[in-house]
């Protein structure tokens, strides 16, 4: 019984496992796009860490065990240091260094070679306040894992007041986008 179990172990072994994974930082790219009174700005990400839990088999996704993305809203650049101070001061960066996500389910899977596409649920935590929110996710397994997908909201559900310059002439939209594309590896 032993050596069929070490035989079904070695035979299905490639086809089915799960995976401890982090985010590769080189790989991952996250932009926030939106808009003003004077033109639409976007707003990118330089640094990211977190770690996923998944389970792979016959090479596409089948399960998210866990999941987590933070970024460091000092690591926001827009390249204008006026509207980056803005927006750190407008996500209450000193006293909430970090965005971050967290994994909690995931819906409607399709399965297509390497990629799944997925609805998912999690906790965004912009600002020290926590959302609930949907996303459609894309991921490929062809190299370790690239999760990517958007997703658009009203900065004020997340207790946020958009950003303004020039002594309040010059005002941010109240809605976003986050367009991401996460690698762990």
């Amino acid at each position: 019984m032993k050596s069929l179990m070490i035989i079904m172990l070695i035979i299905f072994a490639p086809y089915v496992y799960g995976q401890q994974l982090k985010v590769n930082e080189q790989n991952t790219q996250l932009s926030i796009d939106g808009t003003s009174t004077v033109h639409d700005w976007t707003i990118e990400a330089e640094e990211f860490d977190g770690t996923a839990d998944v389970k792979i088999e016959n090479n596409a996704l089948q399960a998210i065990n866990s999941l987590s993305f933070n970024v460091p809203v000092k690591s926001l650049k827009s390249g204008k240091s006026a509207m980056d101070d803005n927006t750190y001061e407008a996500l209450k960066e000193d006293d909430h260094p970090i965005i971050t996500y967290k994994f909690k389910s995931m819906d409607n899977v399709k399965v297509e070679g390497n990629t799944t596409t997925m609805d998912t649920k999690g906790i965004l935590t912009i600002g020290g306040v926590s959302k609930t929110v949907n996303m459609k996710v894309k991921a490929d397994t062809k190299n370790g894992i690239a999760f990517n997908g958007d997703i658009t909201f009203k900065m004020s559900i997340f207790e946020i007041d958009p950003p303004t310059a020039v002594f309040g002439t010059i005002k941010t939209g109240d809605e976003v986008t986050i367009k991401f594309n996460a690698q762990y590896n």
